[in-house]
């Protein structure tokens, strides 16, 4: 339905892709380790949300932001998004932002995958020419490929 996280070119530009973006993640984040993430009916998304912040949403308005039949919502909206999926509200109106904060989501999401970790276990024990002979390495081997999913 959308690309996984991970597989991002750019950053998200729109509304709609940035909130699609971190449906995204959220569902990856929320799936079992080796399980395909799905992502959570807009009935049960608003209602996640709404509870958890306290602020009301409707799943058709969220339908709407992420078909981007909606691009305008209110800071009230725009407030219980950024809380819910915990980013600042410059993550959804500015692009430097989003930039810096889907950097992190992809380490974040890198992370889940245990060789990924274990490669960052040994990283510490390596000199700066070590770290950059790996780096290297890393970058050639990846040359071109399809990056990998993030699970375990």
């Amino acid at each position: 339905m959308n690309p996984e996280p991970g597989s991002m070119e750019q950053s998200p530009r729109t509304l709609a892709d940035k909130l699609v973006y971190l449906i995204d993640v959220y569902a990856q984040q929320n799936a079992a380790p080796g399980q395909q993430a799905q992502w959570p009916t807009f009935e049960r998304l608003a209602a996640e949300i709404s509870t958890s912040t306290g602020k009301s949403i409707s799943h058709g308005y969220l339908h709407q932001l992420c078909r981007g039949q909606r691009d305008n919502p209110t800071l009230h909206h725009l407030q219980a998004l950024a809380e819910f999926f915990r980013v600042p509200v410059a993550f959804f109106t500015d692009n430097e932002a989003t930039r810096e904060i889907v950097a992190q989501y992809e380490l974040v999401l890198a992370m889940r995958n245990s060789r990924i970790r274990e490669i960052c276990t040994y990283a510490p024990l390596l000199d700066w020419e070590g770290l950059d002979a790996v780096t290297a390495l890393v970058k050639d081997l990846a040359g071109g490929a399809k990056r990998p999913e993030t699970g375990s």
